[in-house]
């Protein structure tokens, strides 16, 4: 199985075909975030969020900017239809822990506040759950600007070296 195939399942919003496909390239090449990102997505709408956290969390631990800096158009992101669809169902109470977690993963890939706000509600009905602590204290540290990378490029963007601007 290819990874072209997965991403042609992908953009044809049919995940459940995606998700085994780009499984079988992440045990072939476990450190490519292109599939974790795709993969994340399908665990979402295939109902395995117990699968995508970790993935997520493991994402952006390693580089939190692969999501952040996702362009919807270019990159044919289905987060905001996914978004805007979940937001606008009708949800029991049973299902809104998983639906804050959704949201907070979708969200990253648009907007890194809404993301952050989606997971403290989710912390907040499940403080025991590591997960999302992590997941949580990673996206306060980007927010408030103490990330390692945020940092970084952060100072490298304003700074002056060796006469030129960056």
């Amino acid at each position: 199985m290819s990874e072209m195939l997965g991403n042609q399942y992908f953009m044809a919003r049919k995940y459940e075909l995606a998700e085994p496909v780009l499984e079988s390239c992440l045990r072939k090449y476990p450190d490519n975030k292109s599939i974790k990102k795709k993969l994340i997505v399908c665990y979402t709408q295939t109902g395995k969020i117990e699968q995508a956290l970790p993935t997520f969390l493991s994402l952006i631990k390693d580089d939190i900017e692969f999501i952040i800096n996702t362009d919807p158009i270019d990159d044919d992101c289905p987060c905001p239809e996914l978004i805007y669809d979940l937001e606008n169902s009708d949800n029991s109470k049973d299902e809104l822990m998983f639906e804050y977690e959704k949201l907070g993963i979708l969200w990253l890939y648009c907007d890194v506040n809404k993301s952050f706000f989606y997971f403290k509600k989710a912390v907040s009905l499940m403080p025991d759950k590591t997960v999302l602590k992590s997941i949580h204290v990673i996206l306060k540290n980007y927010i408030d600007g103490t990330s390692p990378k945020k940092n970084i490029s952060k100072s490298i963007s304003a700074t002056q070296y060796n006469g030129h601007y960056f």
